[in-house]
């Protein structure tokens, strides 16, 4: 009797869930998830962890089906999006890769052709340098940049998501150096380890990863992490630059708001599910949920500032 009444219990939780989150008109047909990466990288890790949560806990009437469409940096999967109808039918995850693109005018499209639904994580970069590097904070780094410019180059990925924020610490920092293109993260900690370049912005992962082969200068967020307390922020030491990459859900532009409200409301609900946050906390990433108007102002205060420096980060392009 006892476990007949929990498998009841179970099921009306679980059907009060679906009616509390969906309308009677939506959804009424699966919706298509793109991942504009390949299979296994950090966006679609968390796509899928969201969507797992989503379909196993029958947060909605219909399941989300996650499609991989990867090419030209996240370019291809967002340009599906944009050719989507906006019946809230398709959507999109993807982080700060979409304004580097747009703000190089690499592609046709800006963050005003979509609908922003949700923000679900964030992981901050922080600037690393190698372990038996001469340098113990970021002051000492860029003074020692100023003096002896020749002997100082940062492992980056030309035009990607990064490549902005370590143009805004040269403008910060009132040095410039060269950036050399070896493209996503583990190749640049390889690079800095090979000595080939003397800096690296890396994702929180790799201080876990790397320790006792790099040595952390700064966090480029707001916060310093909770799992390393004794690392400041550029903040703190005088430079005003963050470096965070969050991944947000995102509708083509003329999605009904009705729809929109469901599905954030949904995947803010599946982000608090233990599997979610079991997801983030093994990728380094937190839960930072952002949503309605708070985001769409965080959305164009952020594209701005990639705009504002997307001529140098042009300029190396064609370097």
């Amino acid at each position: 009797m006892k476990t007949l009444m929990t498998a009841l219990l179970t099921t009306v939780a679980m059907t009060t869930a679906s009616s509390g989150l969906a309308t009677e008109s939506y959804p009424t047909q699966p919706i298509r998830l793109i991942v504009p990466f390949g299979a296994g990288g950090g966006t679609d890790g968390l796509a899928r962890a969201i969507q797992l949560s989503i379909n196993n806990n029958n947060l909605l009437p219909e399941p989300i089906v996650v499609a991989n469409a990867p090419g030209a940096g996240g370019a291809v999967g967002t340009r599906q999006l944009l050719a989507s109808d906006p019946d809230g039918y398709t959507i999109l995850q993807i982080h700060q890769e979409m304004f580097a693109a747009s703000a190089i005018e690499r592609v046709d499209y800006t963050p005003k052709d979509f609908e922003p639904i949700i923000q679900v994580s964030e992981a901050c970069m922080f600037v690393a340098v190698k372990e038996d590097s001469p340098y113990t904070s970021l002051d000492e780094m860029i003074s020692d940049i100023d003096e002896n410019p020749a002997d100082f180059r940062q492992a980056d990925d030309i035009g990607g998501a990064t490549h902005f924020p370590s143009v805004q610490l040269m403008n910060a920092a009132g040095v410039q150096w060269p950036i050399v293109p070896v493209g996503a993260t583990s190749a640049r900690f390889t690079s800095l380890q090979g000595g080939f370049t003397q800096m690296a912005l890396l994702s929180p992962l790799w201080l876990e990863r790397a320790a006792g082969k790099i040595r952390p200068l700064a966090v480029l967020g707001n916060e310093r992490y909770d799992f390393a307390p004794d690392l400041p922020t550029a903040k703190e030491q005088g430079y005003d630059v963050t470096a965070c990459l969050n991944r947000r859900y995102w509708a083509p532009a003329g999605t009904p708001q009705e729809y929109i409200d469901v599905l954030a409301d949904t995947i803010e609900a599946a982000a608090n599910s233990e599997e979610v946050q079991k997801y983030l906390a093994e990728s380094g990433e937190v839960l930072k949920i952002v949503k309605g108007e708070e985001l769409s102002d965080l959305v164009d205060k952020e594209y701005a500032s990639f705009v504002e420096v997307a001529e140098t980060v042009k300029g190396s392009l064609s370097n």
